[in-house]
């Protein structure tokens, strides 16, 4: 866990600049299990962000709805408010340092995955949420991921997706056959 503190008593929390001191170049922030588990506010994964930005790492914003949340059509809200929350105080010039990661969390280590329309449609209100906040450019520039059950199933549909940058992948990573399948997904190509 990425504490936005730089010493103190934070057991089991790591500093951003004690991973950096080793190397550690990227950190997940905001990913679902520690907002719920670990009751991880908007406000908390912002501070997160921001420190690994001053720390001059990168981070992956994590985001994504319930399934009650999603039954209830209120995907695009709860992912602008993550995202807004989430970026709060990063600067244009430090979005070059920052994916986004789409997890929907009823997708989560549940074998269920959302369709490739589905995700594409949330990756597009993504997309156009940090078009508002930072401008066209930015928006096409930054990396916006699938994460939720990826398979070697599933990679193919989902990442023929416009708006769908790769995946951020759990569960299928520990099987080297099924995450070596995912990490050379080949694009269709398409012929003119």
């Amino acid at each position: 866990m990425i504490t936005p503190e730089e010493s103190g008593a934070f057991t089991g929390g790591i500093s951003a600049s004690m991973l950096d001191s080793i190397g550690v170049s990227w950190a997940l922030a905001g990913h679902s299990e520690r907002r719920t588990i670990n009751n991880e506010t908007d406000e908390y994964i912002n501070a997160q962000c921001v420190k690994l930005i001053e720390e001059g790492m990168n981070v992956m914003l994590c985001i994504g709805e319930t399934e009650d949340e999603y039954e209830k059509n209120l995907v695009g809200n709860v992912c602008e408010i993550q995202l807004k929350k989430g970026l709060a105080g990063i600067s244009a010039d430090d979005m070059d340092r920052v994916a986004i990661a789409y997890e929907p969390v009823w997708a989560i280590g549940t074998g269920k995955v959302a369709t490739p329309e589905t995700a594409q449609q949330v990756h597009a209100i993504c997309r156009d949420i940090v078009k508002d906040m930072y401008g066209a450019k930015i928006a096409d520039d930054t990396r916006i991921l699938y994460g939720g059950s990826v398979s070697p199933e599933s990679v193919d549909g989902l990442l023929a997706q416009s708006d769908i940058d790769g995946a951020l992948v759990g569960g299928a990573s520990l099987d080297a056959e099924k995450f070596g399948r995912i990490i050379n997904f080949q694009p269709a190509v398409v012929q003119v």
